[in-house]
């Protein structure tokens, strides 16, 4: 048996996100032969794409991850670096940039505030311009992962960047999932909703893309920049509406652009003319973490079980509660030995009323909703057992923190404050203050950025019911 389910779950989670770390997937993506002063070839994956000696490797990006994913590229392609055939732009968040060669890394937002900004605008506007730069000899690499709608905004000429973010914090307010911000964000753009796509009509591009949305949808995934629009701007409305968005004041000018391009049906799927040439490519999702989680956790000695949600999941506290009832049906199983359900996914959190609404995230929230369900009814829970829940960017929400854990032995010692230690978990949920609960108490997961994005990483350990009756007895 592991000696310490604290020391345990944390290395899991982090055996998650190290299978999913850019440098790793791009060295296994990319590779390079010929004269770096000459006739070469990049090879994507298993697709070779030849550079006459007038070619160059054009590198664009946007997400959390895109700066790491850009030093890979780097380091696999340097004979082009050295030769002065690769240049490039990446839009990033301040603490993910590194330093680069070739790619400028460009922050295009602060560390922890996931939301467009005027530098973030002023990075787009430089991709924009390198891809309409690049010739037919020229190949685009598109580095693409999570987070890359807010760090490539540039909107459409009919709404101001501040109606933009205004949209984009009523609909997360309200509850509204990556898709469904998604449909709307990328209609409101000139990068979004197949925006660089059209901008590379014609030439060569290879887009890599880190998947942090579940069940892969390309056309979601940074909103869709280098594929085909699925959805339309009557869609758009449509979302504003189910929220009750579609009369709010401040978004006057959005609903009226929504409105013409509904019209005006400039939202129907592209002619694929000029784009056969173009390349998507999904390098690693939320399952590749799980799956390296399950691996480890077997390595330390559990009887591990994975899985990936296939689509958005729902409120933060349906999630936690699910977690449990698994943990308990599993438990009744007769199975030797600590067990791990390990799963990864993005439930959504409706928030407080701004007036009381505290610091914290959806992975945070999910464990103290955990902590509160095991304080009310013990009896739910195993005499060992330990919970993490970590956004696997080493962000969560507006904090400094992945996430939040906690333990059998984090549980005893709280469950000792009796009604008042329950009153402040409670309230502490009531006001998504749940950072600064796990702050107070311990528990907060801090891993730094992490420079990769595929969605949550959770981790539940626990010993089986038998062993629990037979340590009673």
């Amino acid at each position: 048996m592991p000696p310490s389910f604290r020391d345990s779950v944390q290395a899991i989670w982090r055996a998650g996100v190290e299978a999913v770390l850019p440098g790793r997937l791009i060295r296994q993506t990319l590779s390079f032969e010929g004269d770096p002063n000459g006739a070469a070839a990049v090879t994507v994956q298993n697709e070779k794409f030849s550079l006459p000696p007038s070619g160059k490797v054009i590198v664009v990006g946007m997400g959390k991850a895109s700066c790491a994913m850009a030093a890979g590229t780097e380091e696999v392609l340097e004979p082009l670096v050295k030769a002065g055939r690769l240049t490039g732009w990446v839009n990033v968040p301040a603490d993910a940039v590194i330093p680069l060669n070739a790619v400028h890394p460009h922050a295009g937002r602060p560390a922890g505030l996931n939301e467009p900004t005027e530098e973030g605008v002023a990075g787009s506007l430089r991709i924009e311009a390198l891809i309409k730069e690049a010739s037919a000899d020229d190949l685009i690499l598109a580095l693409i992962s999570g987070g890359g709608s807010a760090l490539a905004p540039l909107p459409v000429p009919e709404i101001t960047l501040a109606e933009k973010v205004l949209v984009t914090r009523l609909l997360s307010g309200a509850g509204a999932n990556i898709e469904e911000l998604n449909t709307v964000r990328k209609q409101l753009s000139r990068i979004k909703g197949g925006g660089l796509r059209r901008l590379a009509r014609g030439k060569r591009l290879a887009a890599l893309i880190l998947s942090d949305v579940l069940g892969d949808p390309l056309d979601v995934i940074a909103s869709g920049a280098t594929v085909p629009n699925t959805t339309t701007a009557a869609d758009a409305l449509a979302v504003l509406k189910q929220f009750g968005l579609d009369r709010h004041a401040g978004l006057k000018n959005v609903c009226a652009a929504l409105e013409k391009r509904a019209r005006a049906s400039s939202s129907e799927p592209d002619s694929e003319t000029g784009y056969e040439n173009h390349r998507n490519l999904i390098i690693a999702n939320n399952r590749t973490a799980v799956d390296a989680a399950v691996r480890k956790a077997k390595q330390l000695g559990f009887c591990a079980f994975g899985e990936s949600a296939p689509q958005s999941e729902p409120d933060v506290a349906l999630v936690a509660g699910s977690l449990i009832s698994e943990m308990q049906q599993r438990m009744k199983l007769p199975r030797p030995g600590p067990a791990a359900l390990i799963s990864g996914g993005e439930p959504t959190v409706t928030l407080a009323p701004p007036a009381i609404r505290g610091k914290g995230g959806r992975n945070t929230q999910l464990v103290l909703l955990a902590l509160i369900e095991a304080l009310r009814n013990p009896e739910r829970f195993p005499s060992r057992f330990a919970l993490l829940s970590g956004g696997t960017d080493g962000e969560d929400g507006p904090t400094d923190a992945a996430g939040a854990f906690f333990d059998d032995t984090f549980l005893a010692r709280f469950a000792q404050l009796g009604a008042g230690g329950l009153a402040a978990a409670q309230g502490a949920a009531g006001r998504n203050d749940s950072y600064t609960f796990f702050a107070e108490n311990g528990g907060l997961l801090r891993s730094g950025a992490t420079g990769t994005n595929v969605c949550d990483l959770r981790v539940l350990l626990f010993s089986p019911e038998l062993e629990r009756e037979v340590r009673s007895g």
